[in-house]
């Protein structure tokens, strides 16, 4: 299941769409909340990462799926919400780990009716969740539901001039949404319509999405320019140019939006991040060691669920130690960065942080007993951790506890 959302995107949202269609609300709002959790996620590997960003974007995955009166709730348990809500300031990437815990469980039963419903309806289903083509099934719809692709599509159209369209096709899709018994709101919003778009400025201009056909016919079902200027517009002719308004989207502009090296690398399944070739040689080791390799963000949550659990956490540091070099610093270094971020989390004293913060750098990357990097981290970025200790705040340990997470599960 975990493959098929990371690829769900290339496949025009089949499975979201399943859930969508389902007319199950929890469905809808879980497959939701984890492609939005994705991009949350993203925000730690960027290069020079943005505290407000992270911060903004924290709250808004709260209070819209999981506080307990969010309009897109994903009805995670009282104590879950709470720990949440304790620990947004500041968030860290593991901040909603147990509610995409749950929010996967969730969606584990529209994934077994899907691909279990009909083996013949199955085999179709498989090759287009798994190997795609890029635009497959994309369309308007498709980023109407999905925010954050959305701001990207609106300011590729606002970088080529032409964001126009999006806004006529979103300003006809409200007023279409605007109750009948709303009289003079649907007069005003008739008004400005007319005014924006239905005049020689935009649709029957030089730059209009529709051919000269298209424009008559539109005409035709106004009545002529005398009842198109001076009456409340229709509904049938409010359709029509907003089909041809969506259709000039789809066939011109969102292909050249599904062209571009940003929206491809945003498509990809995994992050990765810069490792030294001694960590990328331990990595390979592991591969062998464990037979398999986990590249899914369902991975690293069970990973670092494995690292907070005493016992397998146990377990781990027995068998990384056997392998030789820092392997098991690695692992003593991530669990003081999580107890670093409880400190954050407790509100103490400042002082207190900031003396964790100095055991940390020096037991693990300025120790007095030689070498003293004694972790696996380039030492560049040692380095930086140094320098820029009162700049980095409390993401100072960021970057090297994430390349350890990728390096070490």
């Amino acid at each position: 299941m975990l493959q098929a959302l990371h690829v769900d995107s290339k496949a025009g949202f089949y499975f979201t769409q399943y859930c969508e269609r389902s007319g199950n609300q929890l469905w809808e709002n879980a497959i939701h909340f984890w492609f939005d959790l994705q991009q949350y996620h993203l925000l730690f590997y960027h290069d020079g990462l943005d505290p407000y960003r992270v911060q903004r974007q924290a709250q808004l995955l709260y209070s819209t799926y999981v506080c307990s009166d969010a309009r897109c709730s994903v009805d995670v348990e009282e104590e879950v919400r709470r720990r949440v809500y304790a620990c947004l300031t500041p968030p860290f990437e593991e901040l909603f780990d147990a509610v995409e815990e749950y929010s996967l469980t969730l969606l584990m039963e529209p994934w077994t009716q899907l691909t279990t419903t009909d083996t013949l309806t199955h085999q179709g289903v498989c090759p287009l969740l798994y190997s795609p083509p890029r635009d497959a099934g994309y369309r308007l719809g498709s980023l109407l539901r999905h925010h954050v692709e959305l701001q990207h599509f609106t300011s590729f159209l606002q970088h080529n001039k032409a964001s126009v369209h999006l806004e006529c096709w979103l300003d006809l899709e409200h007023f279409r949404r605007i109750p009948h018994k709303d009289t003079a709101v649907r007069e005003d919003g008739s008004k400005l319509i007319k005014d924006k778009y239905l005049s020689r400025k935009y649709f029957f201009g030089p730059e209009s999405p529709a051919t000269r056909e298209q424009q008559d016919d539109v005409m035709r079902l106004a009545g002529g320019w005398g009842r198109l200027l001076h009456e409340r517009l229709c509904g049938p002719v409010l359709l029509e140019v907003q089909n041809i308004v969506r259709s000039h989207i789809e066939s011109r502009w969102l292909p050249l939006f599904l062209a571009t090296p940003a929206f491809t690398e945003r498509q990809q399944p995994t992050v990765k991040v810069g490792l030294t070739l001694r960590s990328m040689k331990r990595t390979e080791r592991w591969k062998q060691l464990e037979g398999t390799w986990m590249t899914s963000a369902g991975g690293i949550l069970a990973f670092r669920q494995a690292l907070l659990n005493p016992v397998t956490c146990h377990q781990f540091r027995r068998f990384v130690s056997l392998k030789g070099d820092f392997l098991e610093n690695d692992v003593l270094f991530w669990l003081e960065v999580q107890r670093y971020k409880d400190l954050c989390h407790s509100h103490c004293d400042e002082t207190v942080v900031q003396d964790k913060v100095s055991i940390i750098i020096s037991c693990f990357i300025q120790s007095s007993i030689p070498p003293a990097l004694q972790i696996d981290i380039p030492p560049e970025q040692a380095k930086n951790i140094l320098e820029k200790r009162t700049e980095l705040g409390p993401y100072i340990f960021r970057e090297a506890q994430v390349q350890h997470t990728q390096t070490g599960y």
